[in-house]
């Protein structure tokens, strides 16, 4: 069973109480609830409590590959995706879906060549850390 809607780490040890598999960090509201976090800001707070306990997947904010690399390096196991290719889908069906995708996993290795990794493993958190202290 995975949980979604998990935005603190309180909920995220409860799910694990209750026999979780896994969890999806995701604000649901975002759109209507502009004082929100994003999901991307409590995600790392979340990994580090739930210590590998169960899988932990992002959703909501994702719009590049480059978005999705900086929620696996922040310690997430995967991003789900719903308006991307859901452009995709408008319009070019699901070709468009299938060429959005492709995209994204384009965006995503070039990301990582730049950063100098040879493999999903050596992305890490440091990445995303100093990409924030150099703004």
């Amino acid at each position: 069973m995975i949980v979604k809607g998990v935005m603190g780490i309180d909920d995220a040890l409860l799910a694990i109480t209750h026999g979780a598999d896994g969890i999806v960090v995701s604000n649901h509201g975002g759109r209507q609830l502009g004082s929100t976090f994003a999901p991307l800001e409590v995600l790392p707070g979340i990994v580090d409590a739930v210590r590998g306990q169960m899988e932990i997947f992002i959703d909501g904010g994702v719009r590049r590959g480059s978005d999705a690399l900086k929620a696996v390096a922040l310690g997430a196991r995967g991003v789900l995706l719903g308006r991307a290719p859901l452009y995709g889908v408008a319009s070019r069906g699901g070709a468009g879906a299938s060429e959005v995708l492709a995209l994204m996993m384009d965006e995503m290795l070039i990301s990582m060549r730049l950063l100098g990794c040879q493999g999903i493993a050596d992305v890490s958190p440091a990445f995303v850390e100093q990409a924030k202290r150099a703004v």
